[in-house]
């Protein structure tokens, strides 16, 4: 079937598809098995400091192979990734327990009276308190002679202050130029 110059090639067929198969359950027969149960992905583990919080489920050829690779390098094996999950309620009540916070610092009506204390009542209708944070006093002027003013005087107002808001309340004072 060849020739000279000339190639014939054997028609290619289709392949073959396999038949789907059905399978029939008598009805008298047994109830099909349950599926597999799931494992929980995460497991409440008590802490150090007596927070309770989820950490994540290893498997466990993951832990014999965290295990082995501890072994080997001689260190103790690390907590995973997830270990430090916590609810938000816990990391907040733990930053504002760290925290000094006193009511003196936030009430207005003390601190307006601490300022014309402070400077008298000329510069306070001149220049207002605007907060005390982080041993920083926040004043804005109006004037740029008013804030001139007020640089000069800074020791005074720093330990005016001290004496009326308590001691080492106040280190420093930045003053702003704006309206009031």
């Amino acid at each position: 079937m060849t020739t000279a110059g000339s190639f014939s090639f054997p028609m290619a067929t289709a392949p073959r598809r396999k038949r789907k198969t059905t399978v029939v359950v008598p009805a008298d027969a047994a109830a099909p098995l349950p599926a597999a149960e799931s494992r929980p992905l995460y497991r409440n583990e008590t802490f150090a400091d007596g927070s309770v919080r989820p950490v994540r489920v290893e498997s466990r050829r993951d832990s014999e192979r965290a295990q082995a690779l501890a072994d080997f390098y001689g260190v103790a094996p690390g907590l995973p990734v997830r270990a430090n999950l916590r609810d938000m309620d816990s990391i907040l009540a733990e930053l504002v327990t760290k925290l000094d916070i006193r009511e003196a610092d936030f009430a207005p009506e003390l601190l307006h009276a601490a300022w014309q204390k402070a400077v008298g009542p000329f510069l306070a209708t001149q220049a207002q308190l605007i907060s005390v944070d982080k041993k920083t006093a926040v004043v804005r002027t109006a004037h740029p002679a008013v804030r001139f003013e007020l640089q000069r005087l800074r020791p005074q107002i720093i330990r005016a202050l001290n004496s009326a808001l308590g001691e080492a309340c106040v280190r420093s004072v930045r003053i702003t130029h704006g309206g009031l």
